[in-house]
């Protein structure tokens, strides 16, 4: 085996999820690390996929590329030699399999943190164990290891995704946005729950009725989704033509990340039944909805803590109304 030495500096590494929505979530962890250790450097591992969005991280100094998981275990040690001499003294390891805990091992890195996982004890340093009893949502579990065993929690600061404002120019006139009627966004992609629950009963047709009376307010809806999600797209799309004086327009499978970050800061609102691109808009400050049938009894979703909250759809379109004067 080879040599390993400890790094002489002091700078944090914090390797994310692989899963766009969960890799959002983790942006609380950075901002309490950064809170924690306001004078260290911070760095992060993300896959190659999602770097771009994990370098709109505004606690970030550095991103790194981090193997995708389907890769050997071999590729993960590559990394984690990499790493050696870059001096971090502590990392955060959020996936909860083995490959990526396996990094900051070979790394040589004296502090590891991460939750317990199969085949991790020789791993981690600072093993914990999940506790779902007093942080049931995923985003105060991933906070829970930027802290002490001992400590609570304490209240989640403000978050914010950098936005790169000559590359958002560019994208104005690539796709003729229009500046003189506020934007809305809108994310029909598939959410995340349970069959027959009340947001998978609310067809797309039923979304028609409500755009066409915010096309009458003056939005002008933006449409987004991810290339999984592009046949659901174009269903809306052909379900709304001839139905919108302003049409709407449609970027499915046409943005990066990086790039969706851009485009959503220009919005003023988001109805969204997609987790990953809710909690964009959600980091962004805009006021996000995911419609439901009147009467539903859901939990909330992944970003509630984030301000993403179920609403019907008569409450969905008066809230919306209000923000196209603002």
């Amino acid at each position: 085996m080879a040599h390993f030495r400890r790094p002489a500096a002091s700078r944090h590494l914090v390797l994310l999820p692989e899963q766009p929505a969960a890799l959002l979530l983790a942006q609380a962890t950075l901002a309490d690390l950064r809170r924690r250790y306001p004078n260290r450097p911070l760095d992060v591992m993300a896959p190659a996929a999602l770097a771009p969005l994990a370098s709109r991280f505004v606690e970030v100094d550095e991103v790194l590329n981090q193997p995708d998981p389907g890769m050997s275990w071999k590729t993960f040690w590559r990394a984690g030699i990499d790493l050696q001499g870059r001096g971090y003294t502590h990392a955060w390891v959020l996936p909860d399999r083995f490959k990526p805990a396996l990094i900051p091992a070979i790394a040589n890195i004296p502090e590891r943190t991460g939750y317990r996982g199969r085949y991790r004890y020789s791993l981690l340093i600072d093993i914990r164990l999940p506790r779902k009893d007093l942080h049931p949502h995923l985003l105060d579990r991933y906070r829970a290891l930027a802290w002490d065993i001992t400590d609570p929690l304490p209240e989640l600061g403000a978050q914010d995704l950098r936005v790169d404002l000559a590359q958002q120019a560019r994208l104005i006139q690539q796709f003729n946005l229009p500046q003189d009627r506020p934007l809305l966004a809108l994310c029909p992609g598939s959410l995340q729950q349970p069959a027959g629950s009340a947001a998978s009963q609310l067809p797309l047709k039923d979304w028609v009725p409500l755009l066409q009376q915010l096309d009458q307010q003056g939005w002008q809806t933006l449409l987004f989704a991810s290339r999984h999600d592009q046949l659901i797209a174009d269903e809306l799309m052909t379900l709304a033509q001839g139905q919108l004086e302003h049409p709407m327009i449609n970027l499915a499978g046409q943005l990066g990340w990086d790039q969706v970050v851009d485009v959503m800061a220009l919005t003023r609102f988001a109805w969204c039944r997609d987790n990953a691109l809710a909690l964009v808009a959600a980091l962004k400050s805009l006021p996000v909805r995911l419609p439901s049938l009147p009467g539903s009894s859901q939990k909330p979703p992944l970003g509630a803590s984030l301000g993403v909250e179920w609403c019907d759809s008569l409450s969905l379109v008066e809230q919306t109304s209000t923000y196209a004067l603002v």
